[in-house]
C-alpha cells in the first residue's frame, strides 16, 4: 500500500512538472519578442508570496499541458512581477496578483475573466482563437446574421485598409460580449450603401442603426420601427 501511494505521488510530481514546462516563463528581456511569436497568448502577472496566484498555479500549469498542440496553437506564459519582470508588469498597468490578460501579435487584446481552474481556462482560450468576425458573402447570411436575439456589429469594406483593422481589432476585443461580422461583397455593399451596421432586437421592438463615413463628414441613421403584434 505504500509503495502503491509513494508510486502515485512520484507520478503526479512528474506529471506536474511537466505541465511547468508547458508554461512560457517570460521577463522583461524577452517578453515582448517572444509574445510577438505568437498569435495568442494567456499571460498571468502574479507575485510568489500570493496566496491566490499559488493557488491557480498547478491549475494553470495543468491547463497549458492540455491546450499544448491546438490548432490554432494557443499559448499560456507567467511573469514574475516582484523579479524578472518588474518594468513589464508596470508597463501592463498590474497593480494586483495574479492579473490575467490576454494578448494577440504581441498586443494586450483584452482582461481574462473566465474561469480560474484547468479545464475552465482551456475551453475559455479555444473560445478566443480564430476568427472573431464572421464573413459573409449573401444577402441570406447577412439577414440570419443580423436578425438573431443578441448585438451584431457588422462592418462593410471595399477593400483592405486601416479601417477594417481596426474593426477586425475591436472584433477581437469585444469577441465575448457581441457578435462581429464583415463583408466585402459588392452587391451587398452596393444595397446596404454603410459602413457600420449594429443591429439589436429587443422586445417588442426593433432598433437598426447605420453609420456611413465620407470623408471627415460623418452621417448617422437611426430607424426604430415597433412592433405592436404581441
Amino acid at each position: 500500500m505504500i509503495l502503491c501511494k509513494l508510486i502515485l505521488l512520484i507520478s503526479l510530481f512528474y506529471i506536474t512538472l511537466g505541465a511547468e514546462e508547458d508554461v512560457l516563463e517570460l521577463g522583461d528581456d524577452d517578453f515582448s519578442t517572444v509574445l510577438g511569436e505568437h498569435d495568442t497568448v494567456l499571460v498571468m502577472f502574479y507575485a510568489p508570496w500570493c496566496g491566490h496566484c499559488k493557488k491557480l498555479k498547478p491549475e494553470y500549469a495543468k491547463a497549458a499541458g492540455l491546450i499544448k498542440g491546438n490548432d490554432p496553437p494557443i499559448a499560456l506564459a507567467k511573469v514574475d512581477c516582484t523579479e524578472a519582470g518588474k518594468e513589464t508588469c508596470n508597463k501592463h498597468g498590474v497593480t494586483g496578483y495574479p492579473t490575467l490578460k490576454i494578448f494577440r501579435g504581441g498586443e494586450v487584446s483584452q482582461e481574462y475573466n473566465g474561469p480560474r481552474e484547468a479545464a475552465g481556462i482551456v475551453k475559455h482560450m479555444k473560445s478566443q482563437v480564430g476568427p472573431s468576425s464572421k464573413d459573409l458573402n449573401k444577402d441570406s447570411e447577412l439577414e440570419d446574421f443580423i436578425n438573431k436575439e443578441d448585438v451584431a456589429v457588422v462592418g462593410f469594406f471595399e477593400k483592405e485598409s486601416d479601417l477594417k483593422s481596426a474593426f477586425l481589432k475591436v472584433a477581437d476585443a469585444l469577441r465575448e460580449k457581441v457578435r462581429f461580422g464583415h463583408t466585402s461583397n459588392r452587391d451587398l455593399l452596393s444595397k446596404h450603401g454603410h459602413t457600420f451596421l449594429y443591429s439589436t432586437l429587443e422586445p417588442h421592438n426593433i432598433r437598426l442603426v447605420s453609420i456611413r463615413l465620407s470623408g471627415d463628414e460623418v452621417c448617422r441613421k437611426e430607424m426604430e420601427g415597433a412592433d405592436n403584434s404581441k
